[in-house]
């Protein structure tokens, strides 16, 4: 989501009144509207959901008429997607009032909704008056997001970082007792029977999980001299899980004593540490009073003089602190945590992340706020660890689901790229994809639909919402079961789509491997479609770190489904610590004849290694042998039997350790001999990737066609060879013309294509989908642009090309110059008026080049 220009908003005291103004460059932007006073009216008591009446005193204190002028001049021309923070400046140190501002529960305030107009916005800006839906809260509006900013003392001043990427976790929620605080002696009740303990702590680890932060656990419960000690090597963000309780947490102390920690004293540890943020998930840790009394004028007293544990770490340097007003539960806390720091890890400004982690507090009395430095403009933990590169591009493979359980390979011709397919689709999607490193998908699919939305918008065509997409959890193999629990349950906080036309919501179910959804699967599926959400695409994303088990996973839940396709996406290595050392390759063949003795032993480790394999989902780690001597001792005799037994080994070794199983074929290429060449040969076939690495390795000593048998060389086969010699550059090969003369016609007519020129495509050779296809596996098609070869997108080939082509802001305004019809095909034009068959014909091509049947007449696995 992108933001606007930040409203600055300036709180302070004037004659015991509280007045208001606009900030523009540090500078007021109009005349100080008359003062308020500020009586106990305003306070609201812990544990006591926020009265109308006090929430419309509250407006009247942070919205003055000059300020409400230009909010709602703002807000009232807020494009899609865009939202306004309002910075609330809260009066210095030592700027002394009535009452601390900050914890004045400012998120109750109501202004009208996102679904309100130009004229509402206006008649809120002259009156306060509200639309008749009553609007919405500021802590839950859409446009708007509330952080109150704190000007530092001037000697306060953070460490430079040295635990960047680092979240020290502290739990103690599981202390109790009595406890010594500077205002008497205290209580601290256990928790309920059954409470979720620790949950919060196990929420953050989850979330941080495979990004760039990692968390760091103090031993729990959670001591001062535990908190103290993880600090001292730094952090970047420091969460406290817990109790807050006369400014101060409730932490472990000596035997099953509970002790108390002065936030002051936290403060420096978390300035020494680094700390750009402060997570306090702790009762009150937003308030200024603590005593737990329901009477706001018995506790009035104690909060006319001090400020919040969370405004405390501000002043002393701490550049951004989130804590709670409010009483929050264990299992609150937990649900915060997880979406809180799942989107601090996908990049989110520390603001929108306080949101999406709110939407798990919803119905609840406790809220979350942000304090902030008031020279922090940009809200984020600091730089962050370089974010590693997605595992791969959003690209997958088509794969049939069979009628038993399989581990099918990829097939070349059935390339898609995701971001197409899902944001691309004229009739609702169910997919299953089976994608071992579990990548962001929302993230891709976010950006390519805004591409589509840009593109539409430049075509000048009536305005359509983008599709907005969720991802979500698939817990204990179960999906929620209410629509109040997916909305709980979804990242990032679901946002319902205005009157305006839309493309419908996406959503990605991230399901581990491990736990695997029941047979009653398809009907939770169902059932979401009916709790009003508009679902255009659900995409089960099985992850896991076996690559073979998600791939058996995606296909029984697939076959589940009643789907007759999944998607499979590969991933680099598994069970392997890196990729095998490079060697360098002899010049010539290995010789044949007697071995070395290392060659013997390396090429039985291997061997009693692939036999050893109990389970062929979970191999275990790849034997750390020398490729160059198993394919010496492969030369000298046959210790893995005849061919087809050798074939077995290899296709093990591709299936359980990819990385061992690329230099092996290379050495296989570069110096095998006798029928093992072949068979390593009609591997590297099922992989453009993999034949293109044996090809090279070969230096184009290819062996013929004739050296495998009539069964063991299908076409598909053949047509994966000849393109690859013509991809690598090798089509001068001895035997590429035997080669080319039993590949299928589409190969065939590639090549002829290419023996005209450098380039010699234009738009009416993409008449043949498989033509097209073809080309592209051969490389021929790299430079070429799709809206200069075939402006109008009329050939079928175009849209073969189409669904292996990421989604560009080139390729999204191409297909907005599409007729509509042809951009109904696509989902993004609406559905027909009456029925055209000369164009429902020519569409049924465009359709069937997009998704080609995966079993075509001939084709022999």
């Amino acid at each position: 989501m992108e933001r606007d220009p930040d409203i600055s908003i300036r709180l302070s005291w004037q004659d015991g009144l509280v007045a208001t103004v606009v900030l523009v460059n540090g500078k007021p932007d109009h005349e100080t509207w008359r003062p308020r006073p500020v009586g106990q009216g305003v306070l609201v008591p812990p544990g006591v959901a926020t009265p109308p009446g006090v929430a419309k005193l509250l407006a009247r204190l942070l919205f003055p008429k000059p300020v409400r002028a230009r909010v709602a001049q703002r807000a009232a021309l807020l494009d899609p997607g865009r939202y306004l923070r309002l910075r609330l400046l809260l009066p210095d140190a030592e700027e002394q009032g009535s009452y601390d501002l900050g914890s004045l529960r400012w998120e109750s305030v109501r202004l009208p909704s996102a679904l309100a107009g130009a004229d509402a916005w206006a008649e809120w800006a002259g009156s306060l008056a509200l639309p008749p839906d009553g609007g919405r809260e500021l802590g839950q509006h859409p446009w708007f997001a509330l952080v109150r900013d704190v000007v530092p003392r001037s000697s306060a001043a953070s460490a430079v970082p040295a635990g960047a990427g680092i979240v020290a976790v502290a739990d103690a929620t599981s202390v109790h007792g009595g406890i010594t605080t500077p205002a008497g002696r205290e209580t601290v009740h256990a928790p309920a029977p059954g409470s979720l303990g620790d949950a919060d702590r196990r929420g953050v680890e989850s979330a941080v999980r495979d990004s760039r932060l990692s968390a760091l656990v103090v031993d729990s419960p959670a001591t001062a001299e535990g908190i103290r000690r993880t600090l001292l090597g730094g952090a970047q963000v420091f969460y406290f899980g817990g109790h807050h309780i006369a400014g101060g947490l409730v932490v472990g102390g000596d035997g099953a004593d509970a002790s108390w920690l002065d936030v002051d004293v936290l403060s420096g540890w978390l300035r020494d540490g680094g700390v750009g943020l402060a997570v306090l998930m702790a009762c009150d840790s937003a308030a200024s009073w603590t005593d737990g009394s329901r009477d706001a004028a018995a506790s009035a007293e104690r909060f006319a003089h001090g400020v919040s544990a969370a405004e405390k770490l501000v002043r002393s340097g701490v550049p951004h602190v989130v804590a709670v007003q409010g009483k929050v539960s264990h299992g609150q806390a937990a649900g915060f945590a997880g979406r809180f720091f799942g989107a601090l890890v996908r990049g989110l400004p520390v603001d929108l992340a306080l949101r999406e982690g709110a939407v798990a507090l919803e119905g609840a009395v406790a809220v979350p706020v942000l304090y902030a430095r008031h020279d922090s403009a940009e809200l984020t933990v600091g730089d962050l660890p370089v974010i590693r590169p997605a595992r791969l591009a959003p690209v997958a493979h088509r794969m049939p689901v069979a009628d038993e359980p399989t581990l099918g390979l990829p097939d070349e011709r059935h390339r898609v790229q995701l971001d197409v397919r899902w944001c691309l689709a004229e009739r609702p999607v169910r997919d299953v994809l089976a994608d071992p490193g579990a990548d962001d998908l929302v993230t891709v699919l976010t950006e390519a639909e805004r591409t589509l939305l840009r593109a539409r918008a430049a075509r000048g065509l009536p305005h359509e919402g983008r599709r907005r997409w969720y991802v979500s959890d698939v817990r204990a193999g179960r999906l929620p079961e209410t629509e109040a629990a997916l909305r709980r349950a979804v990242s990032p906080a679901y946002e319902k789509a205005s009157g305006e036309d839309h493309r419908g919501v996406g959503l990605v179910l991230r399901c581990a491997a491990g736990e695997e959804p029941g047979a009653g699967f398809r009907g939770e599926l169902d059932r979401l479609h009916g709790f009003g959400w508009d679902l255009r695409a659900v995409v089960v994303q099985v992850h896991g770190e076996h690559p073979a088990e998600v791939q058996e996973v995606a296909e029984h839940l697939a076959r589940t489904l009643g789907n007759g396709e999944y998607l499979l996406r590969s991933r680099a290595s598994d069970g392997e610590a890196g990729e095998p050392p490079s060697r360098k390759r002899p010049a010539v063949p290995l010789p044949s004849g007697a071995s070395s003795a290392s060659a013997r032993r390396g090429a039985r480790e291997l061997l009693d290694a692939a036999g050893a394999v109990a389970d062929p989902s979970r191999p275990g780690p790849a034997p750390g042998v020398d490729v160059r001597t198993v394919v010496e001792e492969l030369n000298s005799g046959a210790v893995w039997g005849v061919p087809s037994e050798e074939r077995q080994v290899l296709a093990a070794v591709r299936l359980w350790w990819p990385a061992l199983y690329a230099s092996l074929l290379e050495e296989y290429a570069a110096g095998r001999t006798g029928p093992g060449r072949a068979v390593s040969l009609r591997l590297a076939a099922d992989r453009d990737e993999d034949l293109d690495r044996w090809l090279k390795a070969a230096g184009g000593a290819v062996p013929g066609p004739s050296r495998f048998s009539p069964l063991d060389r299908p076409t598909p086969f053949v047509d994966a060879v000849v393109l690859g010699l013509v991809r690598t550059g090798l089509r001068g090969s001895e035997c590429f013309e035997d080669w080319l003369a039993e590949a299928s016609e589409a190969a065939g007519d590639a090549v002829a294509l290419l023996d005209h020129g450098p380039l010699p495509v234009d738009g009416p050779d993409l008449e043949s989908a498989e033509v097209a296809v073809a080309l592209d596996r051969a490389g021929a098609l790299a430079a070429v642009r799709l809206p200069v070869l075939d402006p109008g997108g009329q050939w079928p080939g175009s849209w073969a090309l189409l669904a292996r082509r990421p989604l560009t802001p080139e390729i999204a305004a191409w297909l907005y110059g599409f007729a509509e019809g042809q951009r109904r095909a696509l989902g993004v034009a609406p559905g027909a008026h009456r029925f055209d068959l000369a164009l429902e014909d020519q569409l049924s091509d465009f359709r069937q080049a997009l998704a080609p049947s995966l079993r075509p007449a001939g084709f022999d696995s």
